[in-house]
């Protein structure tokens, strides 16, 4: 059997463009995590008391996944619904724990 080598397509300059903004973003974006993994080692030696530095640093992790999310799993670039898709999950957390918390006021109600 024989092996056939699949060429490449001509790049077009818009595509090379992009290829050039792309690669210019991740040394950014690499940076901008560095910053919010400082920041949650900052914000995790803080004497704030324990519900202000449990949220913060559940902030800063939802913030890391989302940009993580888009620009190194390349989701910025994809379909909204797609984007929704592997997102929004991130939201479903904060969401039941709104939830829980209604719950618990709702039964210390007399």
């Amino acid at each position: 059997m024989e092996a056939h080598a699949h060429a490449d397509p001509p790049a077009s300059a818009a595509g090379l463009a992009e290829a050039a903004r792309v690669r210019a973003e991740v040394p950014a974006i690499f940076a901008v995590l560095v910053v919010l993994t400082v920041a949650e080692v900052l914000v995790s030696r803080l004497h704030a008391g324990r519900a202000p530095v449990i949220t913060a640093l559940v902030g800063l992790a939802i913030a890391k996944a989302g940009l993580v999310g888009l620009f190194f799993m390349h989701l910025r670039h994809e379909t909204r619904v797609l984007r929704w898709t592997v997102l929004g999950p991130l939201v479903a957390p904060g969401l039941y724990g709104l939830v829980l918390a209604a719950d618990a006021a709702w039964r210390m109600l007399p």
